[in-house]
């Protein structure tokens, strides 16, 4: 009887460590509400500011915390699986193993800041409200009227922006990258791709994260 009660809770700690493991390689969902989990009730969840144990701790979660929200992107670092997360603070790091989904199923008609990026030439885009900020090397920054961030009918995880100034009308599109979108210049894995065509016809093509609540 014992000997059977340490083979079923052999068996019970190996399936909640598979249960972890498949959560941190799942690509964080942008519109999921996430718990902590597997943290003292007497400690904290530390959101440091890079992807390292021993990076500057720019806040600290507290350990029953479950209305955490992921800007989507991911990257692996020493064995383990950090997410970077969205709160007052701006974005900071979490160690996946301590994130768990929540049980309410997200919602569908939620929208968000955004921020994509690109390269050859550099180029970055934030949309937020009303407002979307282009900024590239090449050229004087740009700052160009934003259309509500409307989801596409049909599928989840689509978004379309209208962006416009006084030359022309231009668009964002986002869609979800399960299997992430690569900037090419790091590790880090983002949720979207994403296509920005500007008010004066020049294509950017990037990758695109959640930048804000």
């Amino acid at each position: 009887m014992r000997r059977f009660g340490i083979a079923a809770l052999a068996i019970m700690l190996m399936s909640l460590s598979l249960l972890v493991l498949a959560i941190e390689k799942q690509a964080p969902e942008p519109i999921q509400r996430y718990r902590v989990t597997g943290v003292a009730a007497t400690g904290g969840l530390n959101v440091r500011s890079q992807p390292e144990p021993s990076a500057e701790i720019v806040s600290t979660l507290e350990p029953d915390a479950s209305d955490v929200v992921v800007s989507g992107t991911r990257i692996e670092r020493n064995g383990a699986v950090w997410w970077q997360v969205v709160g007052g603070d701006g974005l900071g790091w979490i160690n996946a193993r301590y994130l768990a989904p929540v049980d309410e199923a997200p919602p569908s008609g939620e929208v968000f800041p955004l921020r994509c990026t690109g390269t050859e030439p550099f180029w970055s885009l934030k949309v937020a409200d009303d407002e979307a900020r282009f900024e590239t090397p090449m050229d004087e920054d740009e700052t160009w009227q934003a259309g509500p961030m409307t989801r596409a009918m049909g599928l989840i995880g689509r978004y379309a922006i209208r962006l416009e100034n006084e030359g022309g009308v231009g668009h964002l599109t986002a869609w979800r990258n399960h299997g992430f979108c690569s900037d090419g210049m790091s590790d880090i894995g983002f949720p979207y791709e994403g296509i920005v065509v500007t008010p004066n016809g020049t294509v950017h093509a990037g990758c695109c994260l959640r930048a804000g609540e």
